[in-house]
């Protein structure tokens, strides 16, 4: 794992040019007509694979440094653009805008790139969400038990902060002005705008300085990163959402092994939920890093480097574990063969 000085030096040296050499670009059109953007990083040898489920306003390089990690590993990485963010289409003029009506449009997305894109290449899968991405891949695994073998939730959002808001309170505000016709409008009373050029390090969701710099250098660099900020309708989904994944019944449909990470200093999602999703999954190895912001993989050296002896202890007992023979001897079981 590299450290804080020369990061930024060795990802343009290193990281960068392996990225590169080994990285395949497409496109999937999804059910309703959105064109999703994705990277493939394919190994020949590769056993297993790992599907990144990226946070709110995120796109695909930022994970370079996991990525470049997880290939060392020997793991193939696919890594789809959520709508409205990257490359993917926009659903409103505004392309700083994050907007959506409702999280099934990104579940359904999600799951159409992992049938059509992953699942022919891939018969083992992992899962790796953060925040956003969390939520749709919680509810992923909710409905579609069948599409991933373990999952890595890091910082998930189970539940929204809403600010100064209480939580009933934000979803009123959030459904009064869908109800109204302002949906597509940025959601002003929760901070929500467009792009500044203006960098913000103590105020964003990084330890890691230099990573922060990498990160946002990317998104100065490219119109199609200036994604920003949620709408009314992006903010009332979201809740809707985290209600909805949250409920016991749904959550007692998740049964694979997850490894799931907390921020101590996170101000975006709600890290009591995420404890509740712990004590109430079967599987679930829970893992609070109290000096962390919410971008764990951001972190400072010392949380970084735990945070990713973690990933790799779980996945190196994920890649132990033959899924074919045991779905195999279930079946007999059952009389299926």
């Amino acid at each position: 794992m590299k450290e804080e000085r020369g990061f930024l030096s060795w990802m343009k040296e290193e990281v960068e040019p392996f990225l590169k050499k080994n990285c395949q670009y497409g496109y999937l059109l999804s059910r309703d007509g959105i064109s999703i953007h994705y990277k493939r990083y394919k190994l020949e040898h590769a056993q297993k694979c790992v599907v990144i489920s990226h946070g709110f306003c995120e796109f695909a390089e930022k994970y370079n440094e996991m990525i470049y990690y997880l290939l060392q590993m020997g793991y193939s990485v696919y890594l789809p653009e959520h709508r409205g963010h990257g490359y993917s289409d926009r659903t409103v003029d505004n392309p700083e805008m994050v907007h959506v009506r409702d999280y099934g449009e990104y579940v359904s997305d999600f799951v159409r790139f992992v049938e059509n894109v992953v699942m022919p290449q891939e018969k083992h899968r992992v899962l790796f969400a953060h925040s956003m991405g969390g939520a749709i891949g919680v509810l992923t695994l909710e409905q579609y038990p069948h599409l991933f073998e373990a999952a890595i939730l890091s910082s998930p959002m189970c539940g929204m902060q809403t600010g100064k808001f209480p939580h009933f309170a934000a979803k009123l505000l959030a459904g009064y002005y869908c109800l109204t016709g302002r949906g597509e409008k940025y959601a002003a009373a929760a901070g929500q705008g467009g792009f500044r050029k203006e960098a913000n390090f103590a105020g964003s969701s990084c330890v890691s300085e230099e990573r922060y710099q990498y990160v946002y250098e990317k998104r100065l660099a490219d119109v199609n990163y200036h994604t920003w900020g949620g709408s009314y309708a992006w903010v009332y989904a979201g809740i809707r959402a985290c209600e909805r994944l949250m409920k016991k019944r749904e959550l007692a449909k998740i049964d694979v092994p997850v490894l799931l990470f907390a921020a101590g200093r996170d101000h975006m999602v709600d890290n009591g939920a995420i404890s509740r999703f712990a004590e109430r999954t079967g599987k679930t190895r829970y893992k609070l890093l109290p000096d962390a912001k919410h971008e764990i993989y951001n972190a400072g050296d010392a949380v970084r480097r735990e945070y990713y002896d973690e990933i790799f202890r779980f996945l190196d007992e994920e890649k132990e574990k033959n899924y074919e023979d045991e779905n195999e001897q279930n079946r007999k079981v059952l009389g299926i063969v």
